[in-house]
């Protein structure tokens, strides 16, 4: 099995790489270097083919020797318009012009010149560079460039591909007069591979919406007298003009490049020969010239399979005669699925052979299957021209044959190395065996005293079967001597069987009492036969006793309680499944006990005290219900009974109970112990075993919570309300997790004066993904009891100290009121450090600017320390406010030591404003106290403005309720610090 994985991942491996390299060719240049190398032995391993004889191509090179006669300077505009005029005087097809003719780079004569030469000659073309560096649209094309683009063009999601490959980012025209005056333009650019060969193309480049040839695409068309403007493309497919001109593209809209031999490969003339006139006319007579620079001091040279520096202008050459004759080398469209499939399928090709056959044989094959592949390759690429990225599935296939064989070598040296361990160890135990053998050994010659046999029997053997050597002589009977008349017909029969070759070896089990003892023996033997016959049989006894009560005590362990010997938890669960299944009675179900202060009495006196009491109970439960109820110890301090049909489950818990009052005289002064008790029945809902112990568990739980020695019956409803605690705790944690869940929305406080806005309370909204929105009451409360609510109250602080900082722009001054849990506040070393944390999340902002809210009896749960942690917390820079003010026990004692900077009023006082004077008196005091303090009082569920008349007469500075806003999201909070002066 682990060979069979070990050789999966091989070749899962060695798929993935394959595949990183495939997809990772394009943006790795090193990655392409292997396929290049494969394109080029392909190429030099075909050979040099002659160009195409229907459109002749002719190379005017300004070589070494043209140089020398010019001075050693190159050839200024003058001099090539002579040349285009000999040119055309010859009777060329075409000619193409590989030199950039930039403005500027030439007198204005010798512009002139040759714009005049070009327009009497009607048939040169010149070229232009779209680079991919420098800054975008730099300047407007030339109409003459604009007038080459393709009339049609089509395939944005191929074009989008061919872009990230090759992008123009700007066009680099020639002199415009020139430029008007030759019969066609194209582009010249080329995206070099990392070893600077071009080894493609790029017939077609789009820059600002229009989509240009390459200057060998527009002499090719040119050349066949081709309507230009039919021309179109498909990127990713095709470019064709009419029917006179058809070249497929590659997924990047590429073409590739068939070079055909060495510099020289097509016929050419000097260019100094053909000014000074001793060129033949009849050699340009029809063809398509390109003129450019081949001097290897000038000019621009790249490596091709068969030359190290060929010059740029035979490039040009190449690429025109292979649209010319349709040799150009295409990657097809389903070359690259084919390449995929390789890519995963080689590897596991080689895997499956490496794994299944032979380490030659595979090999061999594999050498095959790889000389197949190229050699189908070089086919394709001869007479199709498909070149296919072959570097991949190679790769792949390399890697899963050395991973494969590595592990395959590894694998088998293992092996090799384990079966002579194997031999030494079984060489080792047989003599130590031979040696110091406490078994038994017995050796029957069956055909010594004419047939009747004669057995050997060593004195262990005789020991172990309770015989002296006269009882036992020389008779294989005497094997049965102690066995009763059933065992010994079983004992002879299995021993006839294998004496008539019916079993492959003698295996008995001898079963009887010895002086008292139960013994086990193991027989053993082997028969040797002599043309079908047995004639000898030997082998052992070994005295299995121990193992088998061990065994027994084993299975019995398995099921019962060690301590108690009552059942346990597996035992009583699987007789609780039996009851449950048929038709189960109603009544069907488990009672449940745990003692009260078990771990305290364990403390106290001593775990043997403990088990004393667990072993004194489990001896009254069982001999009270122990008849008619399955007993069980399921928990270290818990104890299970199983109900039935008709038992009566608070009558069971009374019994436990009266039990329970006994005193437990296990160390003096006697124990007198509680239990809580609970149970649950088949009619509470609970259908299976899992489910009545876990309801029962979690009744116990219940019963144990009301205090000592009280009883509980499950309520599925009470189930309900855990289950939905549980999934709030669990959604609690999910949610700080993601930490896109908690929101604050933020109230508006006021002035009551001018109504201007101070500040906002930060009120936490929870929006759940499939829940919506629950609110703070629903969740709080369940975090609180959990501890999960200082998680909440950090990422509370956070989030309002970076509220406070994204307001900073908009000239937001006031305050954040947030709000503390008592949680928190008793938990204050944590509260401290997430008080630091918050100012650092603060920056610039100051720290008085968010305020710490407590509510009065938080505060006076522990005035002491609180007023400790509120002291540092305010040296900390923080405001406080005391929240519910006048609804809880503050001491006027205390009430001075805590550093608030705010009372709020209870919005209880505030809705019963209008009731009486009662509330309004309370309200005064409480505004008069801070005042007195020199305190900010602020009240809360302000409603309507006859609340917020009241509350200013009566000394309240602030207000916040649903009369001045809600809580605001931030959006609309922020919307409300933009209306300054805020009002409402």
């Amino acid at each position: 099995m682990k060979a069979r994985l070990g050789y999966g991942l091989v070749a899962l491996a060695a798929a993935l790489l394959g595949l990183a390299m495939a997809f990772w060719q394009a943006d790795v240049p090193v990655l392409e270097r292997p396929d290049h190398w494969l394109q080029d032995w392909q190429t030099a391993w075909r050979g040099p083919l002659a160009p195409g004889q229907e459109l002749p191509l002719l190379l005017v090179r300004v070589d070494d020797a043209a140089l020398e006669a010019l001075g050693g300077r190159v050839p200024d505009r003058a001099e090539i318009a002579r040349a285009v005029q000999a040119l055309h005087a010859g009777g060329v097809r075409a000619v193409a012009l590989d030199i950039l003719l930039l403005p500027g780079g030439g007198t204005a004569e010798g512009s002139a010149a040759l714009a005049a030469a070009m327009k009497a000659c009607a048939c040169t073309l010149i070229p232009f560079s779209l680079p991919d560096d420098g800054e975008a649209g730099a300047a407007a094309a030339l109409a003459p460039v604009q007038a080459q683009a393709l009339a049609r063009f089509e395939g944005d999601v191929a074009l989008a591909r061919s872009e990230a490959f090759y992008r123009p980012r700007r066009l680099v025209a020639p002199e415009a007069g020139l430029a008007q005056s030759a019969a066609g333009l194209g582009h010249i650019s080329a995206k070099p591979s990392s070893d600077g060969s071009l080894r493609r193309d790029l017939p077609v480049l789009r820059l600002d919406g229009k989509v240009y040839p390459s200057l060998p695409l527009r002499l090719a068309a040119f050349a066949r007298g081709a309507d230009w403007s039919r021309a179109q493309a498909r990127f990713g497919a095709e470019v064709s003009v009419g029917e006179a001109l058809r070249l497929p593209l590659d997924e990047l809209s590429r073409i590739g490049v068939n070079y055909y031999g060495r510099s020289g490969s097509f016929d050419s003339v000097g260019f100094a020969d053909l000014l000074a006139g001793r060129v033949d006319p009849a050699r340009l007579h029809g063809r398509v010239a390109v003129l450019g620079v081949s001097a290897l001091a000038a000019g621009d040279h790249l490596p091709s399979p068969f030359d190290a520096r060929l010059p740029g202008m035979e490039r040009i050459a190449t690429v025109t005669d292979n649209l010319l004759t349709g040799r150009s080398l295409v990657h097809p469209a389903w070359g690259g699925a084919a390449e995929l499939a390789a890519v995963v399928l080689l590897p596991l090709a080689a895997v499956l052979l490496l794994a299944s056959r032979p380490l030659g044989t595979a090999l061999l094959l594999i050498g095959a299957g790889v000389l197949v592949l190229l050699v189908a390759a070089q086919w394709v690429f001869e007479r199709h021209y498909l070149v296919f990225s072959l570097a991949p599935p190679l790769l792949a296939l390399l890697l899963a044959t050395l991973g494969a064989s590595a592990l395959r070598a590894g694998a088998e040296q293992s092996q090799r190395r384990e079966a002579a361990r194997r031999l030494a160890a079984s060489e080792q135990r047989y003599a130590l065996a031979a040696q110091g053998a406490n078994d038994g050994l017995w050796d029957w010659d069956l055909t010594a005293h004419e047939g009747a046999g004669e057995v050997y029997y060593s004195p262990r053997w005789l020991a172990l079967m309770g015989l002296s050597g006269e009882e036992a002589g020389h008779a294989i009977q005497a094997w049965t001597l102690p066995l009763e008349s059933a065992a010994r017909l079983a004992f002879e029969a299995e021993l006839q069987a294998h004496l008539d070759g019916r079993s492959q070896q003698f295996h008995h089990v001898l079963h009887f009492n010895q002086g008292g003892q139960e013994r086990w023996l193991l027989a053993r033997g082997l028969a040797v036969r002599e043309e079908g016959r047995p004639v000898r049989m030997a082998g052992s006894l070994t005295d299995i006793s121990e193992s088998q009560r061990l065994q027994r005590q084993i299975s019995f362990d398995a099921l019962h309680d060690r301590l108690t010997g009552l059942a346990n938890r597996v035992l009583f669960r699987e007789q609780l499944t039996h009851l449950l299944t048929g038709l189960p009675a109603p009544e069907t179900g488990l009672l449940l006990l745990g003692l009260d202060g078990f771990r305290a009495l364990n403390e106290t006196h001593g775990p043997v005290a403990g088990d004393a009491v667990l072993t004194e109970l489990a001896s009254r439960l069982r001999m009270t219900f122990g008849a008619r109820h399955l007993v069980a110890r399921i928990g270290p301090d818990q104890f299970a009974l199983l109900l039935a049909g008709g038992d009566s489950a608070p009558t069971l818990a009374r019994g436990v109970q009266a039990l329970l009052q006994q005193p437990f005289n296990v160390v003096s002064p006697a124990l007198r112990l509680t239990a809580g008790i609970a149970w649950a029945q088949r009619r509470h809902g609970p259908a299976t075993a899992d489910e009545l112990l876990a309801a029962a568990e979690g009744a116990l739980a219940r019963a144990k919570s009301g205090g000592s020695g009280q009883m509980h019956e499950f309520d599925p409803a009470e189930q309900l309300v855990e289950q939905s605690r549980r999934w709030l705790r669990e959604a609690i944690d999910a949610a700080l997790a993601s930490g896109d869940q908690f929101q604050l929305h933020y109230q508006p406080f006021v002035r009551l004066a001018d109504r201007s806005l101070l500040g906002f309370e930060a009120l936490i909204r929870w929006r759940h993904p499939t829940k919506g929105l629950i609110m703070p009451g629903d969740f709080i409360p369940v975090a609180e009891a959990s501890g999960q609510i200082r998680a909440i109250g950090r990422w509370a602080l956070l989030e309002a100290a970076g509220q406070l900082r994204r307001w900073q722009p908009l000239g937001f001054a006031g305050e954040v009121a947030v709000n503390l849990s008592g949680v928190q506040l008793e938990r204050d070393v944590q509260l401290l450090a997430d008080a630091r944390a918050t100012l650092a999340a603060l920056g610039d902002v100051p720290a008085r600017r968010l305020k710490l809210e407590v509510t009065e009896s938080m505060a006076m749960a522990n005035p002491q320390r609180s007023a400790e942690v509120l002291q540092e917390l305010a040296r900390m820079g923080f405001k406080l406010s005391i929240d519910d003010f006048g609804t809880g026990y503050s001491s006027l004692a205390y009430l001075h030591r805590f550093p608030f900077d705010t009372l709020k009023v209870d919005r209880s006082f505030v809705i019963r404003l209008g009731q009486g004077r009662e509330a309004q008196e309370i309200v005064r005091t409480i505004a008069g106290l801070a005042l007195a303090l020199g305190k900010q009082t602020l009240a809360e569920g302000v409603e309507d403005e006859k609340q917020a008349a009241l509350l200013a007469q009566l000394g309240v500075q602030v207000g916040q309720g649903w009369l001045f806003a809600k809580a605001l999201p931030e959006e609309q909070a922020s919307e409300a610090i933009r209306s300054v002066p805020w009002r409402r």
